[in-house]
């Protein structure tokens, strides 16, 4: 009887360390991602600064990381798919840049903020509060806490910026058109939860985790971008189309 019950207590012990070691892992990870989500500052950086010549190859140089991403040796198999993939990647390239072309620096600044912002939103707040997941046959993380945490943080970060642009413009405003539209914004915001959708979708089809590890708690380029190439595809089908 007190030999069962020691092994009880010792069971017992075992779940609490490795909920704690759990805890703990979350937490590293919670943090290793929100310091790499710092990644989008000096690519504002170079959005203010570069040229368009500049920045389409950098753009190109992107592509390229996700096009070894998508058919890395390390992934066997679906190749319709990933061709599909790299088509998507290929567009949502393009019309970042027709953005760039149409809205100028500023709409581009503001692009990859509501995407880096939506992302950082719905992880954040998906991780502390975990709950109902979003879509689990396509991701299993998403939460709808997550998805709301993102819609929240980047309407915050459009509001701010849009007081940011106006401040320190010298002619009226540095804002692209469509940052004066509420429902524009939140087509925009989900647009960007697509964009990841997709690429979680593609994930999960071809048996990966993370499509690399270049950024540590983000993965790779595409893990990076995906919400980006969803804005920019959603912008420029407004634009060219309506």
């Amino acid at each position: 009887m007190n030999f069962r019950k020691g092994t009880d207590v010792m069971a017992g012990e075992e779940i609490i360390l490795k909920e704690k070691k759990l805890k703990m892992s979350d937490q590293k990870e919670l943090i290793t991602r929100i310091l790499s989500s710092f990644m989008f500052i000096p690519v504002i950086v170079l959005l203010y600064f570069a040229s368009f010549k500049v920045l389409a190859v950098f753009s190109i140089v992107a592509f390229a990381a996700m096009a070894y991403e998508i058919f890395s040796p390390e992934i066997k198999g679906h190749k319709k798919l990933r061709s599909f993939m790299l088509a998507f990647c290929a567009f949502g390239i393009f019309c970042f840049m027709y953005c760039r072309d149409i809205y100028g620096v500023s709409g581009c600044i503001f692009l990859v903020c509501m995407a880096s912002f939506t992302d950082i939103g719905a992880y954040c707040v998906g991780k502390a509060l975990k709950g109902p997941k979003l879509c689990p046959k396509i991701s299993p993380n998403k939460t709808w806490a997550g998805f709301w945490g993102g819609f929240f943080l980047s309407n915050v970060a459009c509001s701010c910026l849009s007081s940011l642009f106006m401040q320190t413009s010298e002619q009226g405003t540095f804002l692209p058109r469509y940052a004066d539209s509420f429902l524009l914004i939140q087509c925009t915001i989900l647009a960007a939860v697509f964009g990841d959708l997709i690429e979680s979708w593609f994930k999960r089809k071809i048996g990966v985790k993370d499509m690399g590890n270049l950024f540590p708690g983000h993965g790779g380029v595409l893990d990076r971008l995906d919400s980006l190439i969803g804005v920019s595809v959603f912008l420029f089908i407004v634009h060219f189309f309506i």
